[in-house]
């Protein structure tokens, strides 16, 4: 007839395909729906009094203390470090990374688990070096003795008078005497942002190195052209680090940490999302506490694997374990019946 309009094949094609994800899309959200409707049992009674992960949860035995964190302040939280002599622990955090700086902060916790100080270090080039924080224009022995200021090195040949031959039996007299040696090349020293002005130019002009010595509880350092070409190498140590339990298979029955239950509560595309009961042991005590984790689903694979944010470290001669949440919160399992000194 004429006057209707012949209809459109492609416009057509682009109705049909538009209908066609619609109801792929449609499916795939009833499925979602109804698994979960299908697949969450109600949770046991048993489970009901588990409490939320944080600094409030204790039992008549144990509690769950906070050392540090806030749940704004997003931190990197390095694996403890123990003082094999002491017992004294030192964790560390990488507060913030900046164009200008790090931001590092360090506690010290004492063989109960007291927090007994925190130190804020705001600068590049920041490493360990055993008990002491070593930058290339001073250091802390804060970790040891307390003290927050910040130490000089005891210069040696600063104003570059010592002869290659002299700078080098220099150099040997120091390195038998020292148990810790740490070098420093020029370009990272003097050149780093640019050269500047005195001291920092003349310096770089002339490749001074830089080597710190301890030698009785004392830092030197020694200044000098090409010293990392100097016999012996460095002599670094480190603190013992404090072991850090595998978390991704918490349904294993052990004596620390383990799953009691995991409750669904959403399902994802290929994992589900819940609440994770946990049993936390201390001798023969427990906590029992409850955290958000996902479980991704795998056929015929167990135990299953499990997705969280928890790190848990423990050493065999330390009196408490260290645990650390999503929100980057620090804390320490601890019996209730210890007497904590001031």
């Amino acid at each position: 007839m004429e006057g209707l309009k012949k209809r459109n094949p492609y416009k057509t094609n682009v109705i049909l395909l538009v209908l066609i994800i619609s109801l792929f899309m449609l499916t795939h959200i009833l499925h979602f729906a109804f698994r979960n409707t299908i697949d969450q049992p109600a949770l046991p009674s048993q489970y009901a009094g588990y409490l939320p992960l944080d600094a409030a949860a204790k039992s008549k035995a144990l509690e769950l203390k906070l050392l540090f964190g806030d749940g704004r302040d997003r931190r990197k939280i390095l694996p403890p470090l123990r003082d094999p002599k002491t017992g004294m622990i030192l964790l560390h955090t990488l507060q913030e990374e900046t164009n200008s700086s790090d931001v590092n902060v360090y506690y010290r916790l004492d063989t109960n688990g007291k927090l007994r100080d925190s130190l804020r270090v705001q600068d590049y080039d920041i490493s360990l070096n055993r008990e002491y924080i070593i930058h290339p224009d001073y250091y802390y022995s804060w970790f040891l003795d307390g003290n927050p200021e910040k130490q000089e090195y005891l210069p040696v040949n600063k104003d570059l008078k010592l002869g290659n031959k002299a700078l080098q039996q220099q150099y040997e007299t120091l390195y038998k005497k020292a148990t810790l040696v740490q070098f420093f090349g020029y370009q990272m020293l003097w050149g780093k942002n640019g050269v500047t002005v005195g001291d920092r130019r003349r310096f770089y002009d002339t490749k001074t190195d830089k080597t710190i010595f301890l030698i009785q509880n004392k830092w030197y350092a020694l200044f000098g052209k090409e010293l990392e070409a100097m016999p012996g190498g460095e002599k670094k140590s480190t603190l013992d680090s404090v072991k850090a339990f595998k978390l991704d298979q918490l349904s294993v029955p052990n004596p620390y940490l383990y799953l009691a239950n995991f409750h669904k509560e959403s399902k994802g595309y290929k994992e589900w999302n819940g609440t994770g009961y946990l049993n936390l042991m201390l001798g023969k005590d427990t906590l029992k506490l409850r955290t958000g984790m996902t479980v991704k689903e795998s056929e015929g694979k167990a135990p299953l694997d499990y997705h969280h944010q928890l790190q848990y470290f423990r050493d065999q001669t330390m009196p408490f374990p260290i645990i650390v949440n999503e929100n980057y919160q620090c804390y320490i399992l601890r019996s209730r019946s210890t007497n904590y000194k001031k």
